[in-house]
C-alpha cells in the first residue's frame, strides 16, 4: 500500500469514525430532550422545574447543532476522498483499493 492509499483510507476511516461519533451523539441527544425533567413539581418548586426544562432544552438544542457540524465535517471528508479516488484514477488508470 503506497503513500496515498494510506492517506485514502485514513480519510475514509476518520468519516466513518465521525460519522458514528455523531449517531451516537444524536441517539445520546435524544434521551436529554423532552418535558420530564425528572423533577416534580412540588409547592415551591414550580421554578426548579421551569430552569431545569430550559437548561435540558438549551443543551439538547447546542448538541444539535453539533450534530450536523460533525455530520458536515463527515461529509466533506468523504467528498475529499472521492476527488482523490478521481485523481488517482486519472493519473494511474485505477481505482485505490
Amino acid at each position: 500500500m503506497d503513500d496515498v492509499e494510506v492517506f485514502y483510507a485514513e480519510l475514509r476511516s476518520a468519516s466513518a469514525t465521525l460519522q458514528t461519533s455523531v449517531t451516537d451523539l444524536l441517539t445520546e441527544n435524544a434521551d436529554v430532550f423532552g418535558e420530564d425533567t425528572g423533577i416534580e413539581n412540588p409547592a415551591m418548586r414550580a421554578g426548579l422545574r421551569l430552569e431545569m426544562h430550559r437548561r435540558l432544552t438549551q443543551l439538547h438544542d447546542r448538541v444539535s447543532a453539533r450534530v450536523e457540524d460533525g455530520s458536515d465535517v463527515a461529509r466533506r471528508l468523504t467528498v475529499i476522498a472521492d476527488h482523490y479516488t478521481d485523481l488517482d484514477l486519472e493519473l494511474t488508470g485505477r481505482e485505490p483499493q
